[in-house]
């Protein structure tokens, strides 16, 4: 719950355009109703066999606490690890647009000036709740910024990554960054719809499928 409340606390002090809060829900230590297929291929991703864990422009910046240690992980994590990054200089620049129209959202996205040369990345696109009322095992009732969905980039949904095996006391890295892969030095354009009731319907399979087996 220290942690939630941190990160939570970062959206009042932050503006969302220096600020990207993203909650994936899993299913630890007990069921959780707000998991989906998404968010499990996310935890597999980043190897995350603890919540809650966090990780701060992808570098892992620990766990959890209770609540009155939120004050202390903000000042020691959050605040310090936002800092950091805001002292840099942007490495990309991205342009997206949402438009909802009856149950899907279009998403419209342009990622250039990018730097880096590498291959791998990524654009992450995101359907996300900004605020859920759920009165959870650790007492926590109002969750903040839960991912619903991700976008799945055409090549992401025909080939999955093969599982990579595991080493002594590391997690396997079971799955490649889905997302749509950026040309190097460059970018590129991006779209993707997300099907609300298709989100919901592939949510509310996983929960059932969970709890019969």
């Amino acid at each position: 719950m220290g942690a939630s409340l941190a990160f939570e606390a970062a959206l009042d002090r932050y503006s969302r355009q220096n600020y990207i809060l993203l909650a994936y829900h899993v299913h630890i230590p007990q069921p959780d109703p707000m998991v989906n297929p998404s968010t499990l291929e996310r935890q597999k991703f980043y190897g995350v066999r603890s919540s809650p864990s966090y990780f701060i422009d992808g570098e892992s910046g620990g766990g959890g606490g209770t609540a009155d240690m939120a004050k202390s992980i903000f000042e020691g994590k959050v605040e310090p690890g936002v800092e950091k990054h805001l002292a840099m200089a942007p490495e990309a620049a991205i342009k997206l647009r949402a438009t909802a129209s009856g149950s899907t959202v279009r998403v419209n996205a342009t990622v250039s000036k990018v730097k880096s040369k590498s291959d791998k990345l990524r654009l992450q696109i995101a359907l996300v709740e900004d605020s859920v009322r759920y009165s959870g095992e650790n007492g926590t009732r109002f969750h903040e910024m839960v991912v619903r969905n991700l976008a799945v980039a055409p090549l992401a949904r025909a080939k999955k990554a093969e599982p990579a095996p595991a080493s002594a006391g590391k997690p396997a890295a079971t799955l490649q960054p889905q997302g749509f892969a950026l040309r190097p030095g460059k970018g590129g354009r991006f779209q993707y719809t997300f099907d609300l009731a298709k989100a919901a319907a592939d949510a509310k399979a996983h929960l059932e499928d969970y709890e019969t087996n």
